[in-house]
């Protein structure tokens, strides 16, 4: 067995990194992407 003596160096730092602006829009863009595929994909196919 391995005691954890408390001792070890960390390289995790605790500071959040900032995220980038496509980072924070695209959970919000997802969808509108999504319904764009979906109507180009339909009219394609089954023409709408």
């Amino acid at each position: 067995m391995t005691k954890n003596l408390g001792n070890a160096s960390r390289t995790i730092s605790k500071k959040q990194p900032e995220s980038s602006v496509l980072g924070r829009l695209a959970p919000a863009l997802f969808p509108l992407v999504v319904v764009a595929l979906g109507y180009m994909i339909g009219r394609q196919f089954f023409g709408f």
